[in-house]
């Protein structure tokens, strides 16, 4: 019976180091577009090319999460065949968490139950070491494949040196599946100017007025007049419909977006609030006539 092999890739160590080997830029994880069912299906091409008798198992695909809520494109990694998602943690300051423990995890037991003979780690992570030593002792034959950004693999030499085998990804697989990502919040698109009206105690507020005082519901607008200029019109109907709870998926990137803008290691409660009802503010004075209707066909 033919051997069989599991691949496992460390997606924060793809997009770092492939970033830097084929689009020559440190850039961060929203500038890199990937092309995940092409990479994938490339690199199980190439790992088995070497071992033709064998049989893939299963790609093991390990990323980070804000608060485990994966994102679209994860979950489109999640739905292709032979993929096997595990998601770690994003903390507030942006650090990935929990990824290396699921690595070794995984190694561990499939090592132990005798499911595969290979495997192969698209890695960099020193803490995978005894994940690799445990597979090793148990017969299963370990590969560690590093990203070369000129000339720099991002791999701890302890690491490599207990492999079975060092290899390099090869460039035209990177080449062909990951790209420059068009930027991901444009910025708000243009107001037209509101004429200066006397103030009243029946006037609406001012929404610059109101988010000023508050850095993080002045983010919480930008994100959301971003949304609105991507955003069908059928999408703002059910987000309208929805109120006052917003999507989680919405809500979780846009309390990933403060973060990124303004450098906080967290957000506290009040700060929280501010910006979910800056939220609805902007999406209720930039869209009125939308998000009127929506509300009175409800």
């Amino acid at each position: 019976m033919a051997g069989r092999v599991s691949i496992f890739v460390d997606a924060g160590y793809l997009f770092k180091q492939g970033a830097g080997a084929v689009l020559g830029a440190k850039l961060g994880r929203r500038d890199v577009k990937l092309d995940a069912h092409g990479f994938v299906t490339d690199l199980a091409a190439w790992l088995c090319s070497a071992h033709p008798d064998e049989e893939l198992l299963r790609t093991y695909w390990y990323d980070g999460a804000f608060k485990g809520v994966p994102s679209t494109e994860q979950l489109d990694v999640a739905a292709l065949p032979f993929v096997k998602m595990r998601l770690g943690r994003i903390n507030s300051a942006g650090q990935q968490k929990g990824v290396d423990t699921l690595m070794v995890r995984d190694l561990m037991v499939l090592s132990q139950e005798r499911s595969i003979h290979r495997a192969a780690v698209l890695s960099g992570d020193e803490d995978l070491r005894e994940g690799i030593e445990y597979a090793q002792d148990r017969g299963v034959r370990v590969a560690v494949v590093g990203i070369d950004a000129g000339g720099d693999l991002s791999q701890s030499p302890e690491r490599v040196r207990e492999a079975d085998e060092a290899l390099i990804l090869p460039a035209d697989i990177l080449r062909k599946t990951l790209t420059r990502a068009a930027p991901a919040f444009p910025g708000p698109p243009a107001v037209p100017p509101r004429p200066n009206l006397p103030p009243s105690a029946g006037s609406p507020p001012d929404p610059q007025r109101s988010l000023a005082s508050n850095p993080f519901a002045a983010h919480a607008a930008t994100f959301t007049r971003a949304w609105l200029a991507r955003a069908p019109a059928t999408a703002l109907a059910n987000l309208v419909a929805s109120r006052p709870a917003i999507p989680r998926d919405i809500d979780a990137q846009m309390l990933r977006f403060a973060v990124e803008q303004s450098g906080a290691r967290t957000i506290g409660e009040d700060d929280r609030r501010a910006m979910r009802a800056a939220f609805w503010l902007v999406l209720t004075t930039d869209t009125p006539s939308q998000t009127g209707q929506a509300e009175t066909s409800g």
